[in-house]
């Protein structure tokens, strides 16, 4: 006879008397309540678990970046498209300043400008597709992260299954052997119907 801890509870096993009809009962009613106490632990855990994280992960459900962390990323990536193109319009006009030949640069400053404005326009594009996807992103970390709160464990309701399988396995292996070890004696003693 032992005493197991298990969270804030703890459980007695008594595997009693397995050769007769009470002691695998009462061997199945132990195993029972080991199961009780482990479940009764898992549900504890489950609603610690659950009280802790599932706030966090309903605000995953319909998060992505911030107003401020858009603005600082749409900054950063047409910011460098505008400076690279006013670099170049810049060192255009230079070059004419320098060699006093203005052909072609009206027409270079209008190429420029049309460019610039694809890019920006295709790089707010990807930055718009980037927070979609980051947005999704986290919805589906938020509903798998949910799904585990209310999902079963498996690894742990198989363990408890093997365990309530053994024991009954242990039960009808002695509860035949007995009625073999009785048939036999009443066989011998000429008493039929054991």
């Amino acid at each position: 006879m032992g005493t197991q801890p298990f969270g804030p509870t703890s459980f007695s096993y008594n595997p009693g008397n397995l050769t007769t009809k009470g002691g695998i009962k009462q061997g199945l009613s132990n195993q029972y309540n080991i199961n009780q106490g482990l479940e009764t632990g898992q549900n504890a855990q489950r609603g610690s678990e659950y009280g802790t994280l599932m706030p966090q992960y309903q605000s995953l459900l319909n998060s992505g970046y911030s107003p401020q962390e858009k603005s600082a990323i749409e900054a950063g990536t047409t910011g460098a498209i505008s400076s690279s193109y006013g670099s170049a319009g810049q060192a255009a006009g230079r070059n004419m300043a320098a060699t006093g030949n203005s052909a072609g640069y009206g027409s270079l400053l209008s190429n420029l400008a049309r460019n610039k404005g694809k890019d920006v326009a295709q790089q707010e594009n990807t930055n718009q597709v980037n927070f979609a996807q980051e947005a999704m992103n986290r919805k589906m970390a938020g509903l798998q992260g949910i799904s585990q709160l209310y999902g079963v464990d498996t690894s742990f309701l198989n363990s408890l299954g093997q365990q309530q399988l053994g024991v009954l396995g242990v039960g009808n292996s002695v509860q035949s052997r007995s009625r073999g070890v009785l048939g036999t004696i009443g066989a011998g003693l000429g008493l039929v119907g054991l």
